[in-house]
């Protein structure tokens, strides 16, 4: 795909996917809230880890992925907070 395919998938479709664990997070509040400081750990680290990562890159279509992964950690751990 071409480099602004690459943009509306990360800026569109990501958004429905945080919307989409959004919705599934009330069934998973429930079972996962002794697990809850493990996965923000989890994501917080990725999701610096993926910036570090970002910087580096020199390719656009590289950088647009890493930094929707780098994006999604980050909005998994504020959904588990």
């Amino acid at each position: 795909a071409p480099v602004s395919g690459s943009m509306i998938l990360a800026g569109v479709l990501l958004k429905f996917g945080g919307y989409g664990l959004l919705r599934v997070f009330s069934l998973m509040q429930v079972l996962g809230m002794k697990f809850n400081y493990i996965w923000i750990s989890i994501s917080l680290i990725g999701g610096v880890l993926v910036s570090l990562i970002c910087l580096w890159q020199m390719d656009l279509k590289a950088l647009i992925a890493y930094s929707s992964v780098a994006h999604m950690g980050i909005v998994l751990s504020g959904l588990m907070t």
